[in-house]
């Protein structure tokens, strides 16, 4: 009996201490800020909203000019954006995070919590905001999906 023991925990350890490939890391990391930065930004958009608007069209006034007119019409944007909008796209952000987490970890969750977090954030703009179709984040989202299924079957 203690030799069976002692055999499975041998052999966990080699499948625990696996080397996670570099990568993996890299990828990983860049998630981590990718969707970190993406996170803070829905979070301080959705706590500040009211606020934000007040700067942005105080901006517009202080610059004046061609400047004026840009602001003006990206606070226009952010008042028609309902305010729990941005609360909704935090969750495909933490999807991203956990995700790459889980990927970090040698995961295989991970990677599914991944894509659909990728899914959501190209899909909850799309139905929350009946915006149009964002071809450049598909393009990049699919990169880094492609990129992480190199290492799927090295995950568990």
């Amino acid at each position: 009996m203690e030799y069976n023991n002692d055999y499975n925990y041998q052999e966990n350890n080699v499948v625990e201490n696996e080397k996670r490939p570099s990568g993996l890391t890299v990828l990983c990391i860049l998630t981590f800020i990718g969707s970190g930065f993406s996170l803070l930004a829905y979070f301080f958009s959705f706590s500040l909203y009211d606020t934000i608007q007040e700067m942005m069209l105080a901006m517009a006034e202080t610059v004046g000019g061609m400047l004026a007119e840009t602001y003006e019409n990206t606070a226009n944007i952010f008042i028609n954006t309902p305010k729990m909008f941005f609360l909704l796209m935090m969750l495909p952000a933490l999807f991203s995070i956990v995700g790459s987490t889980f990927m970090l970890n040698m995961r295989r969750l991970g990677f599914h919590m991944y894509v659909v977090g990728q899914i959501l954030v190209l899909g909850f703009p799309m139905l929350l905001l009946k915006s149009g179709f964002n071809v450049g984040g598909l393009l990049f989202s699919l990169l880094f999906i492609a990129l992480y299924a190199i290492f799927f079957k090295k995950m568990k």
